[in-house]
């Protein structure tokens, strides 16, 4: 007898998790590494690595963040890296499907993916999912808490913001907003900062992300922050504490532009409402004290009340598997 197995997936910028109808939980980095020569293709044993696996070895392979702006992009690598990131990390959480199986998955996206994406989206899984429901992260987010009256979602990604305002019934477009300020942008900031504070000192992209998801904070006040970075191949610590702070409130100003806008155009009888009930995902809620960052700066348009969610991982994807397992036939598209 076949069995129909129900996935929710949360498909982001920087990371990739997943919750199924069996309990299981899985997360990986949304990112496929191509062996750049036959050396490395010796090396790997295979076309192409996924995840953790690919940042390992990144010197050897070439590199692909298929959605690191937001959208899936719309060459022929990305198209098949997301395939690729989505079959397996699927393969790996249902190791006892059968051919005869069945799977309905719904897949949060950021917001713009889920509006110009819907049909790569389908195309690329339609050899192994049988049904597919693209939602933007943000709403899936709210469906997990079960947030669904006046509240405003806040998902920072590592490649967008993305905002939605809630009004008890499914969001429309001009509903959401995206910004490409998130994660990666706040690396950048924290680089920059860093250097010019200390040019001798040597900085990868992971070393930096490292940094921000160990020490990062927006809060007014923190023990000092001291990093062991090299210079010339010489390692020390380095103190860090303000430029970090400085670098990581170049993220709020603009949200709370973001969530003002929002407010702003909404029904005046239900703005305060709005205002009073923000809710912050993804993984830059993990800031240490983002949500009283968001706060303060909304004094400035009227003040707010801001909090974060309690599982930034997996948040996403059991807002999805809720909704993959509730929503009516007619919202599904059926992949033929």
């Amino acid at each position: 007898m076949a069995t129909t197995y129900y996935i929710g997936i949360d498909l982001g910028t920087s990371r990739t998790s997943l919750a199924t109808s069996t309990g299981k939980r899985l997360s990986t980095i949304t990112c496929v590494g191509y062996p750049k020569d036959i050396i490395s293709r010796k090396r790997m044993g295979k076309d192409y690595v996924l995840g953790e696996e690919a940042l390992d070895n990144r010197l050897a392979l070439n590199m692909v963040w298929p959605l690191a702006h937001g959208v899936v992009c719309e060459n022929e690598k990305a198209l098949e890296s997301t395939g690729l990131i989505l079959k397996h990390i699927i393969a790996e959480a249902l190791p006892d499907k059968k051919v005869e199986d069945e799977i309905y998955a719904a897949v949060g996206v950021p917001a713009q993916a889920s509006i110009q994406n819907k049909n790569a989206l389908i195309e690329i899984t339609r050899s192994f999912i049988d049904k597919i429901l693209i939602v933007s992260e943000p709403f899936a987010v709210a469906y997990a808490i079960d947030k669904f009256d006046e509240c405003l979602i806040v998902d920072i990604g590592g490649g967008t913001t993305d905002l939605c305002r809630m009004h008890g019934s499914i969001p429309e477009e001009e509903d959401q907003i995206t910004l490409n300020i998130a994660g990666n942008f706040l690396d950048e900031e924290i680089r920059k900062s860093i250097l010019a504070q200390y040019p001798d000192v040597q900085l990868s992209s992971q070393i930096v992300r490292r940094v921000k998801e160990k020490y990062g904070y927006v809060t007014d006040v923190s023990e000092p922050v001291k990093a062991q970075f090299t210079a010339d191949g010489i390692p020390s610590l380095y103190d860090i504490t303000d430029t970090l702070r400085q670098a990581c409130l170049k993220l709020t100003e603009p949200i709370c532009k973001a969530i003002q806008k929002l407010v702003g155009s909404f029904d005046p009888d239900f703005q305060e409402r709005l205002r009073k009930n923000i809710i912050i995902a993804g993984g830059g809620s993990r800031l240490k004290g983002i949500d009283r960052a968001i706060e303060k700066s909304l004094k400035a348009y009227g003040g707010g009340n801001a909090e974060t969610v309690q599982d930034a991982e997996f948040c996403g994807s059991i807002g999805a598997l809720k909704m993959c397992m509730e929503m009516p036939e007619n919202y599904w598209e059926k992949i033929e």
